[in-house]
């Protein structure tokens, strides 16, 4: 705890389980350090429910009795660290540093993923992610001005995206997705009408994006594409 606090955080100690399970319910904790040999009950019973109480929390496990059986317990249970004792001071901060970088790198993973989202949400392109039995897992906002149609009713309808396609071209689309799918996620390009909600065609492009080098030849589970709409530079 003198080390923790000098380092710029600000440690609670419990010297019971009870206490610690007490604790993580009145407030959020980054990074909990466990012994594994407790009064009531061992560390690698209590880490899973602290980790109830705060999902996002780092278990750090402390023992004088380090065996490979201990150490494979404690990943099972999502350990993140494990320091033997006797552990010196440096070994204590090493710990600290791996978790400040650990932290640093969720943060920016977060803002990727935000940005990411946001972009997605935002493009002038309808952008789905098709399942193999043609359900789609995601669909962006752009469905509700292309189409007419929320995220969520395009989800939540089974077959909507090949339903929205007009009825003289979906037998060629759907052997187009289906042979994508069997070549593990190959690229095709392909125009067709889809219907609009009110009922009138829309001309749309539709172009799937294709797996990464190293993750085709096999049969793909999963299909991600964009539509954009051509109606006006078809009827220029």
């Amino acid at each position: 705890a003198k080390v923790l606090t000098a380092e710029g955080y600000e440690p609670v100690v419990c010297t019971k389980p009870r206490d610690a399970l007490e604790a993580t319910k009145r407030e959020n904790f980054g990074l909990a350090f466990v012994d594994i040999r407790l009064p009531e009950m061992s560390g690698l019973d209590l880490a899973p429910k602290l980790k109830e109480n705060n999902p996002h929390l780092e278990i750090v496990f402390i023992t004088g009795y380090g065996t490979l059986e201990s150490a494979v317990q404690a990943i099972k249970v999502g350990a993140y660290d494990f320091l033997r004792k006797p552990f010196n001071i440096s070994e204590l901060k090493l710990c600290l540093n791996r978790f400040q970088e650990r932290e640093a790198l969720k943060q920016r993973i977060k803002l990727a993923e935000r940005r990411y989202y946001h972009l997605v949400q935002h493009v002038p392109l309808l952008v789905f992610l098709l399942s193999s039995d043609f359900q789609l897992d995601f669909i962006n906002e752009a469905c509700s001005t292309m189409l007419g149609y929320t995220s969520d009713e395009a989800l939540n309808v089974p077959n909507w995206l090949l339903e929205r396609v007009h009825p003289d071209d979906r037998k060629r689309v759907k052997g187009l997705f289906q042979s994508a799918f069997s070549s593990g996620g190959s690229q095709f390009s392909t125009e067709c009408r889809l219907i609009h909600k009110k009922g009138h065609p829309i001309h749309v492009m539709i172009k799937s994006i294709p797996w990464l080098e190293d993750e085709m030849g096999h049969e793909a589970e999963e299909l991600e594409g964009i539509i954009l709409d051509i109606t006006n530079r078809v009827f220029l």
